[in-house]
């Protein structure tokens, strides 16, 4: 039991930041991600972006590649419905629930990109796992075909 105390204050702690405060930082770490994907791509070399046009699954790239594009675009797009929002209460004289509205807007906007990114890596997961599966399947036709 003594073993276990003197470990219980250094993981309560880091509990604490794995549930609070990373809840709080990773939508920031999962948007800069993607801007920097999407920066790196506009600036990749002609030789990059042929083998990315080559590839047998182009869908599969696209699919990866627009995910990024959404997850960035979901804070401009979120912040300009929060101002018309807030504007458009301000200009009908419902400035006090514009502005809650706004706020909550806003908060959800923030915190979106974590059900995004989810969604994103949940579907590339399946097609990731039907493409290697595709790909056993090829190779068990392959084997069996030069073993008769």
């Amino acid at each position: 039991m003594s073993s276990v105390q003197g470990k219980f204050g250094p993981a309560f702690i880091q509990a604490l930041i794995l549930c609070v405060v990373r809840f709080f930082t990773i939508p920031w770490r999962i948007w800069k991600g993607a801007t920097f994907r999407l920066a790196a791509m506009r600036e990749m070399n002609e030789e990059d972006k042929t083998a990315d046009e080559t590839s047998e699954f182009p869908v599969f790239t696209w699919i990866k590649t627009a995910w990024d594009g959404i997850i960035f675009l979901s804070w401009p797009v979120v912040a300009l419905i929060a101002v018309i929002v807030l504007l458009g209460g301000l200009f009908t004289s419902y400035a006090a629930t514009a502005l809650g509205v706004f706020v909550l807007t806003l908060i959800y906007g923030y915190f979106s990109v974590i059900m995004l990114s989810l969604f994103k890596e949940s579907l590339i997961l399946l097609l990731t796992i039907a493409i290697n599966v595709e790909r056993i399947s090829k190779k068990g036709t392959f084997n069996s075909t030069n073993e008769s």
